[in-house]
């Protein structure tokens, strides 16, 4: 199954009338699918590598109600879609199966904020949708790379 194709009708969209968990089973078939490495974690969340030491998790939380991607060691997470703004206010919601079909294409990246040569932040941004500039320092940094996709069966 290609899942990558159907990705924009299996995307889950958070509603008050349901409460919003990710399917991890097609999470982890569609990191196949597209070259993105997952690696081994508790039941409740899948984890993908998307470079050393760089690890992006979905988690279905205790509660039934609750779910999130953050990433394992900063406490940058959002729960639901990806909400992404442009400098002029434009926006747009990411699909958590979108999220990893943009990784794999380039369209989401990893964005880490540095200030004095120690990471401050990272997360993720839309590559057409981004407005984290605005909020730079002299002494700051911030580099954004796409991940590495895994070529050929591991």
């Amino acid at each position: 199954m290609k899942l990558a194709h159907f990705a924009g009708e299996l995307g889950v969209r958070p509603t008050n009338r349901k409460p919003m968990t990710y399917d991890l089973d097609i999470i982890k078939e569609l990191c196949g699918e597209l070259g993105l490495r997952t690696v081994p974690r508790p039941d409740d969340r899948v984890a993908v590598e998307l470079e050393h030491g760089v690890v992006l998790i979905f988690v279905n939380a205790d509660k039934e109600d609750d779910a999130f991607i953050g990433f394992e060691d900063v406490g940058w997470h959002f729960h639901g879609s990806l909400a992404c703004s442009d400098r002029h206010g434009f926006w747009k919601e990411v699909g958590y199966l979108d999220i990893l079909i943009g990784l794999a294409d380039g369209t989401i990246l990893t964005c880490e904020a540095w200030s004095h040569g120690v990471m401050k932040m990272r997360s993720l941004v839309h590559r057409d949708f981004v407005d984290e500039f605005r909020f730079l320092k002299e002494e700051d940094e911030v580099r954004i790379r796409r991940p590495r996709l895994r070529r050929g069966a591991d």
